[in-house]
């Protein structure tokens, strides 16, 4: 099914009860199993982590480490290594998690119910770089930066970030190859002056206002959250279906400010997750395109909008994190 905005859908939010666990990361505990049942002790306690949302290893030394569970409100998936080279013993123990929800919390090491250790971990805000080309002539080429708003809309940024990192290189993940499918022309009358967005992450190459089946592979849709903000302009958000929990790769940029029309005012409203910065002239490149007649940007088929899809494409050629 095309993911596409439905402004008109029913009044719907999601309650606090479906995003607490996601942002709180569950407190997250594994281990355990000592001998003798003795209380651990700690003589050191390590974090080695580059990025949100790229596994962390937390190292502990002491003894009856067997005896020994971590506990994370900012990491999630907490888990003991078994395997070589970070196998765990009762002196040394591995554990890895993976950061989420939020840029610096407390790792807490825990035996037989009491903390006897912590250790802070700390991890930049999240970035992802795109590399966009092609449009008529080949004139648009450049970077789109998302500055991911992880610490308010993890649920919707770890959904991201899994399409961007699903490659074993930025050229061959998920979003490489898609292209922006939907371009709402800056003066139709059909869409009023709120409704300009350029969309994408969902389909590969289109030769006309028809399009192709929505590209493989994608993950399980997940729950609305509309706690990253309101759809201003220069920000990102998810598309969807009518139904708000059914978003998978596909996302939009605000061309312009459309808080009315995608927020919770007037309907279950649209995840917001990423500022865009140091790309707004490559956005805007993309949406005069749908100024330039059909031949140009030919209309959707079965979409009474305004929307057009860019011929030449422009393509995703490379998304990578870069931070």
């Amino acid at each position: 099914m095309q993911q596409r905005f439905n402004v008109s859908a029913s009044a719907r939010t999601v309650g606090a009860a479906a995003l607490t666990p996601l942002l709180l990361a569950a407190l997250a505990a594994c281990g355990g199993g000592g001998s003798n049942g003795a209380t651990a002790t700690v003589s050191s306690m390590s974090i080695a982590s580059t990025k949100y949302g790229t596994p962390a290893l937390v190292t502990v030394n002491g003894t009856n480490l067997g005896n020994l569970n971590l506990q994370a409100s900012g990491c999630k998936n907490v888990t003991r290594l078994t395997a070589s080279p970070t196998a765990s013993s009762d002196t040394t123990a591995y554990f890895s998690c993976t950061p989420s929800g939020a840029y610096s919390s407390t790792i807490l090491a825990v035996s037989n119910g009491g903390t006897i250790a912590q250790q802070t971990l700390t991890v930049p805000a999240p970035v992802v770089t795109m590399a966009v080309t092609g449009g008529p002539n080949g004139s648009i080429n450049g970077n789109i930066v998302f500055n991911l708003k992880g610490n308010v809309a993890p649920v919707t940024v770890d959904n991201f970030l899994a399409y961007v990192n699903s490659g074993t290189t930025p050229t061959n993940g998920f979003y490489a190859g898609t292209i922006f499918h939907r371009v709402v022309d800056f003066n139709n009358p059909l869409d009023g002056p709120e409704y300009d967005v350029v969309q994408g992450g969902s389909y590969g190459a289109a030769t006309s206002g028809t399009l192709p089946n929505p590209k493989s592979g994608t993950f399980a849709p997940i729950a609305l959250e509309t706690t990253g903000g309101g759809n201003v302009q220069w920000t990102a958000a998810m598309a969807r279906t009518s139904d708000p929990n059914s978003a998978t790769s596909g996302f939009f940029f605000n061309i312009k400010n459309n808080t009315s029309a995608f927020d919770t005012t007037s309907g279950p409203g649209y995840a917001v997750f990423a500022d865009v910065s140091g790309s707004t002239a490559i956005l805007n490149q993309i949406a005069a395109i749908a100024q330039q007649g059909t031949s140009v940007c030919p209309t959707l088929v079965g979409i009474n909008d305004g929307s057009c899809v860019p011929v030449p494409n422009v393509t995703v050629i490379s998304a990578a994190q870069t931070q």
